[in-house]
């Protein structure tokens, strides 16, 4: 008697009672493989209805290659107006920006603004205006709506910055377990001591301070091996610890997701309610390709995107060289921890942008296209670079026992490749050529036998994979 294997859920990575997908990559894996999450060239909307969109155009600047990217929203109380800025650092050494929703694609110096690196900003209230801090490894500046931005002297160099309640928070490179504070109106003295303005040691042995944000009203400090939490009462400020790792926390993973803080350290994917830390059952260590030091993430709604560097088996080529940083963006829905992973893309910093009228997650690149800001959307028929897409099953069968394999069927698109692999080694390939059913004859006896689902299409669907067999 005919009997059959029908593959009904490509996103299973731990139920044993299911067929295992072994490896997945740039597709949607649910009950279908479908579109994943892909890349574009950004595209603004220059009013609500999103009726046109335009790209942003570097070349009639000195910029070179985009390094770095933040936004601005500047309120105008007189006239009632609010204006938002896309802040972009060139490999010029200079900060531009492109006012968003006027239609205009060209750049223009921010106040000659420059930083010997690409500056790490903040957004807050300063007088009750909008204002924007941005900050490197020589200089600290304020620009505030109505004025142009100011230098702050002698600021110590800060590697991170958060505000919360009117205070500001800041982590140093050196001493790097000191913590810096300083209220918004006395902004012009953190990194010395006054009424205002003060710093507190890191007394512990969990670290260096790396990483410092506001999340639930509270602030947390991101170390080397912990987290510890401040307290801030009527200018009495104490330090406690929260959470004590086995694992280095890589500082730049940080990001606040909705109701969690998401963050990968060396030996994986963790989660942080304020209260508690978890591991997820993100199953990544045995693909991680070195120790990862240049990972960067950042959230936008209920997603997560981590940039980091995987090895993958497969003799797949992308469309990056020899010369990329990170090469995959790891995506986690924070909903259910469902995760996707985007390969062939080499993040340098993202950027999570949003407006009264549209938000998007930017990011510029390490290596391919740094002259263009890219934008990451979900179930798209746009993928301007074609990236390959694979899925792979663990051993489709439930025994040992000597089977003839007999047919495969599916509903798919054209240029689909489908790779039969037995356990004995031999590998048997099909190519779709119907957009729809597509169904293959042929004769394979092992025991154990897997599968393998590629292609460049898009977009791309398919759903109902069958594998016809009889027991020999």
């Amino acid at each position: 008697m005919k009997k059959q294997i029908k593959i009904n859920k490509f996103n299973n990575f731990d139920d044993e009672n299911e067929i295992k997908t072994k490896n997945c990559y740039n597709f949607l894996p649910s009950k279908k493989l479908n579109q994943s999450f892909s890349v574009k060239t950004a595209a603004f909307p220059n009013s609500a209805d999103n009726s046109n969109c335009y790209e942003i155009d570097i070349s009639s600047t000195e910029i070179g290659s985009i390094k770095g990217l933040a936004s601005f929203k500047q309120y105008f109380p007189t006239e009632h107006q609010s204006v938002y800025r896309l802040m972009i650092y060139g490999q010029d050494k200079t900060e531009y920006f492109n006012q968003l929703l006027f239609n205009d694609t060209s750049i223009q110096p921010a106040y000659y603004m420059t930083f010997t690196s690409s500056p790490i900003a903040l957004t807050f209230k300063k007088d009750d205006l909008d204002a924007i801090i941005l900050a490197d490894k020589e200089k600290m500046m304020v620009w505030k709506t109505y004025k142009g931005p100011y230098e702050v002297k002698d600021a110590p160099v800060i590697t991170s910055m958060c505000m919360n309640d009117g205070v500001l928070f800041c982590t140093l490179q050196e001493p790097a377990f000191k913590i810096w504070y300083a209220t918004d109106s006395d902004l012009e003295n953190v990194g010395s001591v006054s009424g205002n303005s003060g710093y507190l040691s890191l007394e512990d042995d969990l670290g260096d301070a790396k990483k410092i944000i506001t999340f639930n009203e509270d602030v947390y400090i991101f170390r080397e091996y912990g987290i510890s939490k401040i307290n801030y009462l009527q200018k009495n400020i104490t330090v406690s610890q929260v959470y004590a790792s086995n694992s280095q926390i890589l500082a730049n993973t940080v990001s606040v997701c909705g109701n969690l803080i998401v963050f990968m350290a060396f030996d994986g994917i963790y989660t942080f309610n304020g209260t508690k830390v978890e591991k997820t059952n993100i199953d990544i260590q045995k693909m991680l390709d070195g120790i990862n030091m240049s990972a960067t993430a950042s959230s936008l709604s209920h997603f997560y995107f981590l940039a980091l560097r995987l090895k993958y088996e497969d003799e797949i080529k992308t469309n990056l060289d020899s010369n990329y940083v990170n090469n995959t963006i790891l995506v986690i829905d924070t909903n259910d921890l469902s995760y996707q992973l985007m390969r062939g893309y080499d993040v340098l910093q993202f950027h999570a942008l949003k407006t009264n009228i549209f938000e998007k997650m930017l990011f510029c690149s390490n290596s391919i296209e740094t002259d263009k800001i890219k934008e990451i959307v979900l179930n798209t028929n746009e993928n301007d670079n074609n990236m390959p897409k694979l899925w792979e099953s663990e051993d489709l069968t439930n025994d040992n026992t000597v089977k003839q394999f007999v047919s495969l069927s599916c509903y798919s698109p054209k240029n689909v490749n489908f790779i039969l692999t037995t356990n004995n080694g031999k590998s048997f390939s099909f190519t779709t050529t119907n957009d729809g059913l597509n169904k293959f004859n042929f004769k394979i006896i092992c025991n154990k036998i897997n599968l393998t689902i590629s292609t460049k299409q898009t977009p791309v669907n398919i759903e109902d994979v069958c594998l016809e067999y009889y027991d020999y």
